[in-house]
């Protein structure tokens, strides 16, 4: 599989209280490894929101009626259904906006802290997970489940790093 087309545009916008070195780049190439599962017919942009549990509140109350922080959102164009464009775009629409993500850091230390894995480990599945979701993948059904679960290893397998939900359930099995 693989993006044969150009590098896609990633823009990512950090919350000024989670601003560290190297946390754009990680995002980036997190995102660049999930959208490397599937190939593209069209260049892609996207962009990434790095906030805090209160503005995801407020975006989950709004767009899903549900009053709670969550860890990421998604919010696609769905043109693309399990990675094949559903409405190519028009050439006007190159390179084409999937969508964007938010993303609560408070989520993702918190997270990571109960699973017992690194925060940047934690903030790549949220980020692989979410480009999935633009992509057009979802896991509703326990076949949906497994593959995207399995793109999200094959992600991780790029990025040269071990899958930490595996790890923790690997953990969990063994105690």
């Amino acid at each position: 599989m693989g993006n044969v087309l150009s590098k896609p545009h990633i823009e990512v916008h950090v919350r000024a209280r989670f601003r560290q070195q190297g946390l754009s780049a990680l995002v980036r190439a997190a995102a660049e490894a999930a959208l490397a599962q599937v190939r593209l017919a069209h260049p892609v942009a996207l962009a990434v929101r790095l906030t805090d549990d209160a503005e995801l509140r407020a975006l989950n109350r709004r767009f899903r009626g549900k009053d709670a922080p969550t860890d990421v959102l998604s919010f696609g164009t769905e043109a693309l259904r399990e990675g094949v464009w559903i409405t190519p775009p028009g050439a006007d629409e190159i390179p084409f906006h999937l969508g964007d993500l938010a993303i609560s850091m408070e989520r993702v230390y918190a997270q990571a802290a109960e699973h017992g894995h690194a925060p940047e480990d934690e903030l790549r599945l949220l980020v692989i997970h979410g480009v999935l979701h633009l992509l057009g993948f979802d896991h509703h059904t326990l076949a949906q489940r497994r593959r995207m679960w399995r793109m999200q290893d094959l992600a991780f397998a790029q990025l040269g790093r071990p899958n930490p939900l595996r790890n923790a359930a690997s953990r969990r099995n063994s105690q």
